[in-house]
Formats: structure tokens, sequence, C-alpha cells
């Protein structure tokens, strides 16, 4: 994630002067990435377990990091827009591989927060890039570098390094897992069959349950209410130095260190939600609540009442975001145990939600500054219509639930044997949705 939002950084230390951007050519470089990105994660999606998925990821890891590493090279426009590109393209199969795998590891009431500990790395690396950039900031000019291009440089060398070790640490399946005894893989069996079944399209890709997954209308409203959540946490981690500089007259040193606490909020808040939505297996509750959260942050913003307010409004921003969306990608693959469709589900999730990030760096133009009231009125309309979408399906699970506990669908399993009933998957009346 640092390599993805460091640019935001960067452009605080005369990137764009160096490069010779100009209007919203800045705003495009962002939003490049994002376009490769999409094209490729729904299909790295449905391969990934053909592979050997660690060794998969360590490849994509280490291709990226070389990117961003040499992103720093650049020297104009263009070439900067082809590492995005490039960048876009290996970064693609990363997270939506991860949620993937680990759903092959840990039974849906164990889920959201396993992701979280993944995906709040996203917010704790506001807080290392912001950290990494103050520091840095004291070197601008070493070596005839300017202090954007040490940026780059210094956040892209981890990742290479990552990429070697994952081979290593990570095994390809709970079955090839050196770090677990005989007695931890047949635990781990005992809790998937008892939470998803036995049956084998629970675990194995089957065609007929990736077309269900695209004949669901359920897919599509968790990708539509994911769209606006990304499209504002890509323009909020992005922008983040740029609004906090433009509220008063500090240093780029000290901006960046003002970053820092905004994403710490974001990654605490949204790791002790998602235990709770692990503990009380509720989801659309932490995802609504949370937009609610990122509502108020942007009001704030808006009213411009203070610098201290409009800082505040920061926190409740982030504290929102990270959580209503890392939420909702537990929330997906909960609610589908049958392999196909968990994949085509989680992949179109990311996709379409991951496509906000083309038109996302164009809410906050230079024209608008300081005060980005345009764009902080899109960011609250579109929030608005992700939570009427997560309302929607709330209570459409809730009251499936309710029909199930009625026995008002146990015709469904007449003439079934266990295991079939089992091979229906969320469809089948024993299975109850997480709300």
């Amino acid at each position: 994630m640092m390599d993805r939002v460091n640019i935001g950084n960067a452009r605080l230390f005369r990137m764009e002067e160096d490069l010779g951007l100009e209007g919203s050519e800045f705003q495009l470089a962002v939003s490049v990435l994002f376009v490769t990105y999409c094209l490729f994660e729904t299909p790295s999606n449905m391969i990934i377990k053909k592979l050997q998925p660690a060794r998969y990821l360590a490849g994509l890891t280490i291709a990226w990091g070389f990117i961003a590493t040499f992103s720093a090279f650049v020297q104009n426009l263009g070439s900067l827009i082809a590492c995005r590109l490039l960048l876009g393209l290996f970064e693609a199969g990363f997270f939506p591989g991860v949620v993937l795998y680990l759903s092959m590891f840990y039974g849906r009431r164990n889920l959201a927060l396993r992701i979280a500990y993944f995906y709040s790395t996203a917010a704790l690396s506001g807080v290392a890039g912001g950290l990494v950039a103050y520091g840095i900031s004291f070197i601008d000019g070493a070596k005839g570098w300017s202090a954007w291009r040490w940026i780059i440089l210094i956040n892209g060398l981890p990742t290479i390094v990552t990429g070697f070790v994952i081979p290593f640490v990570l095994p390809n399946s709970p079955e090839t897992a050196k770090f677990l005894t005989d007695e931890d893989r047949a635990n781990l069996v005992r809790i998937h069959e008892a939470q998803l079944g036995r049956a084998h399209n629970l675990r194995n890709m089957v065609k007929s349950d990736v077309i269900d997954g695209l004949k669901d209308w359920t897919t599509w409203a968790y990708c539509f209410a994911l769209f606006p959540m990304l499209t504002m946490l890509y323009s909020f981690v992005v922008f983040l130095p740029t609004i906090i500089n433009l509220m008063g007259e500090w240093s780029a040193a000290e901006v960046q260190a003002m970053t820092v606490p905004v994403y710490a909020a974001g990654a605490i808040v949204y790791l002790l939600s998602a235990r709770y939505s692990d503990i009380t297996q509720k989801r659309g509750y932490f995802v609504m609540g949370a937009l609610c959260s990122s509502i108020i942050g942007y009001a704030m913003l808006i009213s411009g009442h203070s610098n201290a307010v409009s800082y505040a409004g920061c926190f409740f921003v982030s504290m929102g975001l990270f959580t209503s969306s890392g939420i909702s990608f537990a929330w997906v693959p909960t609610n589908n145990p049958r392999y196909g469709k968990r994949a085509i589900s989680t992949g179109l999730h990311l996709t379409i939600g991951n496509s906000s990030g083309v038109a996302s760096p164009f809410l906050f133009v230079s024209t608008d500054a300081p005060r980005f009231i345009a764009g902080y009125a899109a960011s609250m309309g579109m929030l608005v219509v992700s939570l009427c979408l997560n309302i929607a399906l709330h209570l459409h699970f809730k009251r499936q639930n309710k029909l199930r506990d009625e026995g008002k669908q146990d015709h469904r399993m007449d003439g079934l044997s266990p295991l079939e009933i089992e091979a229906l998957g969320e469809k089948s009346p024993r299975f109850r949705f997480a709300v």
C-alpha cells in the first residue's frame, strides 16, 4: 500500500515541478494505476488456486516492488504513467488473492479479524509512510536527489524483500503447512467442515457456482456499495497530505507528521471493529456505522469552521473508510460458502470497487483548493448511496434468516442427501447469513 500512495507524500517535495507536470497531470498519473489494476483482479482470482498460491503471491510482490523502486528514476509524465500502469498490473492479483487465500485457512466466524490484520496495514502504511517521509525530508538534495525520489525509492525496497520471504513463510494450503501438526490439520478440517461442510464444491471451482455468482443481485449490490467507499478511500489517502497542508502554515515535514495519528486512528478502530464483528457475527452494522462516521467527517471538512474542526474531521473520515471497506471485504466471502461463487464474487467486488481509483484523484483538483467543497460534497453523496445499498443488503439477509428460522425454505431439502444439502451452500435452509 505504501508503494501505491507514497506519490501523495512525494507531491509535497517538488515532484510536479521536477517532472514538469501541469494542470491535472498529477491526478492522471495517480488514476492510471487503477486501469490495469481493475482489468486483472478477477482473472487473477480465478487462477490462483490452480497455481501455487504462495509462490504466485510472491512473484507479484517482487515484480511490483522492483517497479515501485525504479519509479524513483522517472524523468517525465510518460515514464511516470508507464510505471504506474505496470504497478497496477502486478498489484492487481495480490489483495483479492490474499482474501481468497485466508478463506482457505479460516472459517467464516474468524475471517473478518484475519482480513483486518492484513488490510489494516493499508492504514499502518500511512503511519509508516508519513514517518518515513518526515525523516527523508531532512535529506532533501542528498546525492543530488530531491526528497520525493528518496521517498519512492526507500518505500519500494521493503516490498522486494517481502516478496522473497513469502515462499518461505506461507504454505500453499493448510495441507502443506509445515508449521501445523497433524492434530492442527485435523482440527482445521473439522472447523471448516463444521462451518462450511464437506461437499466438493465448497472447496473446489465449479462452473455452475461461478454462474450463480454472476446472477446473484447481492454480488452486484456488494460491488456498487464498495465503489463509493474505495473512491473516498483512495482519494483520501493520496490527498490527505495536500488537504492538511492547505489547512494552515506548516512545513512539508510537519504535514507528514500530522498524517500519522489520522492513519493510526483508522487502523485501531478498524481492528477493534473487526474483532467484535467476528465475535457477534454481525457485518452490516459495522459497515453502516462506519459509513456514518465518514459522512460526519466530510461534513466537518465542508464546514471549514476552523483548522481544528477540519483536522478532527480527517479522523472521522479515516476511521469510517478503513472500517467500512475492511468489514465489507469479509462480508462477501462470509456469505458465499461455495468456492466458485466466493472466488467470482470476491474478484468482482474488488474489481468494481477498485475501478473507483480511476476517477477518485479528480475529486480534489487544484482549482478547488483550499476548501475542496465540491470534492467533499461529492464524497458525502456517494457515501450516502453506499449506506443505502448496505442497508438493503442487511435487511435482505435478515429477512432470509427469519424465513429459514420459521422453516419456510425447508422444501429446498426435499429428496436431497446431507451432502447434497451442503452443496447448496448459501441456498441451503440450514445456512445463516451474516447480517
